[in-house]
Order: C-alpha cells, then structure tokens, then sequence
C-alpha cells in the first residue's frame, strides 16, 4: 500500500473517530435535555393538576376547564395522572390510566424520585406536600415532538456524518497528494541519476523544513559517494598503473637477457634486479589487499598489544631487511603502567604501519635514519616518528593519505603512493588519530595517538 494511500486512509479514520464521538456527545446530550425537560414538564402539570382538583370554589369548574383547554393545546399524547394521597388512598385517577403496582407506590418517599418508560411512554412517580398533606403523583405521556426532534437528529447525523466522511478522505487524498509532492519529486530526480551523472544534485525548496533537510543530506550523500566513486576511479586506475610498472620492468630485463649470451655476473645483476621488482610489487599487492580489507572483518583479530613489542618487532625486521637503515626508540621515564603501553589491536596491521612509517622516514632521509618517541598520557599511547628528510610543503600535507598519492619532490626515490593511505586506515580502524608536521627540507614529523588500556 502506498504512503499516500495509507496516509488517506489513516487521516479519514483518525477524523471519522473524532465526527463519530462528536456526534455521539450531541446525541446523548440532546436526548438527555429532552428527558429531563419532559420530566420537568409531566411533573408541572401533576402538581398543576392536583392544585386544580383542590380548589373548593365556584370558579373550579371554570378553572379545571380553562386548564383542559391548555392542556388540549398542548396536549401530550396518552397523557396519564394518579395521585395518591398518603401511600395507599386514590384521590384521583385518569379513566385510561392503569394504577401502578404497589411496590413502585411504596417505593416513592420524599426524597425519591422514580422515572421510567414502557413502549414509548414516560412515566414519572413523587413525592409532593402540598397544605401539610403529602401526596403521591404518577405522571405519564408520550413525547410526540421530543422523540420526532431526536430521530430526525439522528438521521441528520448519521446522513451528514456520511457525506463528511467522503469529504474527509477525498479531502485527505488530495491533501496527502500535495503533502507527498516533494517526496515523489525526490523519487523522480533520484531515480535518473546513475554512475555516469553522479554529479547531478536534487533540487532543495524550503530548506528550513524536514523535506527540504531530507534533500539537502542526500545531496550530501551523493556528494560523499561522487568523491568515493572518484576515488575508486583513481585507485583502479593508479593500482593497474603501478602494477602494470614493475610487470613490465620485469618482463622487459627478461626479454633483453635472453636476446643473446651473457656473462654469468651479468645474469646475476639481472636476477638481483629482477628480485629487488617482485619485493616491491609483493609489497604493493600486499597493501592492496590490505586496504581492500573488511574493516568489520579486521576488528574480530582484536586482542591486547603491547605497542613497544610490536615495536622492537619492526625494528628487527627492517633491520634485517635494510642495512643502512638507523632506528632509533626512545621511551618516555614515565612509563610505568603496562597498560599505558597496551591497547586493543591487532599486531600484525600495526606492524604493518610502523613498517611504512619507518620506511617512509628511511627513504626520505638523507642519513636513512629515523627517531621514534614513546610517551603516553592518562587515555593514549603517543608516538612521534621524527627524521630529517626532505620534508614537504604544506599543500602536499592535506593529500598524502590519499591512496596513490605522490607529491612533486619525490621523483627518483622509490615508492607507489600508498603507504600512508594504508597507514591512516589502520590508525583509524584502533580509533586512533595521525598528525603530521612537516618542512621541506628541514624534516618531517608524524604522530600517532592510539588509546590505551586504562581508558577501558
């Protein structure tokens, strides 16, 4: 069912309920007022009656009859009166009117009032004293006009509160229809926009309402998913670039040292330099995959990591594999608590970090050295990797993290752009923060912030 539909018929439900109580208030209300005005006017014409009947002159007949007269006018169909006086003695009784059972006789005191009806007719039983005499008066009629007034009122409203129902719901449709209008608008300009115009953006009406909020967050989304397409865009393209490079450098040195025969330390320069190509491109396969990675998927390999071991591990490692790399590890004094030094993680992405910031520093540096510094604070672990190398501008800063990215003053040193993207997202995936700082030609410094174990 569709939102304008269910709208409709939710909005002539809600008012339907509301006509209906309303109309159900005016009924009983007006039933009501027509019972006790009744009542009060058979109650009138008993005591009317019986002063009538008490009247011991000559002008009784002239008044009984003037009083039939108006009783004639406005006469009560099957109109009725019995009086009693004391609780057991008729004083008077219409001819057609039956003498009520004695229990309902009993039942009448001075402070009861007894009223009831029998097919239509009304009937009203009490007490009256009247010149220290107490009487007993059963009044009864049939309310011609009142019960015609309640039933046409009935029928109007019953008849109206149809006819309003239909104008409620075609009301309510053409009201849900405008309502929706920007909606099914939205729906019309979302749907033409594809990957080929990801550029395309909906227009936004009153952007102080909801709607024109909901317009403004999906342009928002389609600009975050423009500048990831984008980005995907690049990667591929770069990624198939940057593999294609040293495929093509190895096939190339293969071709040349099969055209003719060649010394034996001319094959082993040509395998040296073809081993040096397959390390670098393992190494960028290996960070592709890493940042292909489901970030859900690394967080299950979560577990406690002391980030000095993960340290003294890649310090080994890049040693072993790089000579005339320098590490230098300095720790803060006051690093007493294992847990200022533990985090939640996973060692081998961190190692993975350390790894390209080290080697990044390294590469950079004129003496292949770099200085790393260990400190924390009451929530973070805190590291500084610090090395002299030929820095960067500070519009090269606000891009480095972008996969592929390679600024201007990195021509002729080895590299494929993607270290520190991979970096930023490993960092992020500990819920840590980077900082870099940076001169060019004076030196550059990252810092890492990743919480730590008492924050826990």
């Amino acid at each position: 069912m569709k939102i304008r539909t269910r709208f409709t018929l939710l909005f002539a439900v809600i008012v339907g309920v509301i006509l209906f109580f309303f109309s159900i208030s005016i009924y009983y209300l007006s039933e009501t007022y027509r019972q006790n005005d009744f009542n009060s006017r058979l109650q009138d014409r008993g005591i009317s009656k019986l002063k009538l009947l008490l009247l011991d002159s000559i002008e009784t007949k002239n008044l009984i009859s003037k009083y039939s007269d108006d009783i004639n006018y406005h006469s009560l169909k099957s109109e009725g009166l019995v009086i009693y006086l004391g609780e057991n003695k008729i004083f008077y009784q219409d001819n057609h009117t039956p003498l009520p059972d004695s229990e309902i006789v009993n039942f009448i005191k001075p402070d009861q009032t007894l009223k009831w009806s029998e097919k239509e007719i009304e009937f009203i039983g009490f007490s009256y004293n009247y010149n220290s005499k107490d009487y007993i008066i059963f009044s009864s009629g049939h309310d011609v006009h009142g019960l015609k007034y309640i039933a046409n009122l009935k029928r109007t409203l019953i008849f109206r509160g149809i006819i309003l129902l239909l104008i409620i719901f075609i009301s309510g449709w053409l009201y849900a229809g405008q309502f929706l209008k920007p909606i099914t608008n939205i729906v019309q300009q979302a749907s033409k926009i594809t990957y080929s115009n990801l550029n395309q953006r909906l227009t936004t009406g009153n952007s102080n309402d909801e709607i024109g909020q909901l317009t403004s967050t999906f342009n928002k989304m389609l600009e975050r998913l423009e500048t990831s397409f984008n980005s995907q865009k690049r990667f591929v393209s770069n990624a198939s670039h940057e593999l294609r490079n040293p495929l093509t450098a190895i096939n190339g040195q293969i071709d040349v040292a099969l055209m003719k025969d060649r010394q034996h330390e001319e094959y082993k320069t040509v395998l040296h330099t073809i081993s040096k190509d397959i390390k670098n491109l393992r190494t960028l396969t290996n960070n592709l995959l890493e940042l292909a990675n489901n970030d859900e998927t690394l967080l299950q390999h979560f577990e406690e990591v002391r980030i000095d071991e993960v340290l003294w591990v890649v310090r080994d490692e890049i040693a072993r594999l790089n000579h005339e790399y320098k590490i230098q590890i300095h720790f803060d004094y006051d690093l007493e608590n294992d847990s200022h030094l533990t985090c939640k993680g996973d060692a081998k992405l961190l190692e993975t970090a350390f790894i390209n910031l080290i080697d990044n520093a390294c590469k950079f540096s004129i003496d292949k050295s770099v200085e790393i510094k260990i400190s924390s604070d009451s929530t973070n672990i805190i590291l500084l990797f610090i090395d002299k190398g030929i820095g960067m501008p500070s519009s090269y800063i606000k891009h480095v993290f972008e996969p592929f990215y390679r600024g201007g003053n990195t021509h002729g040193i080895m590299g494929n752009g993607i270290g520190l993207s991979l970096v930023h997202r490993i960092i992020k995936l500990h819920s840590g923060k980077i900082f870099i700082r940076s001169k060019q030609n004076i030196g550059t410094t990252v810092e890492i912030v990743i919480p730590n174990l008492s924050r826990f």
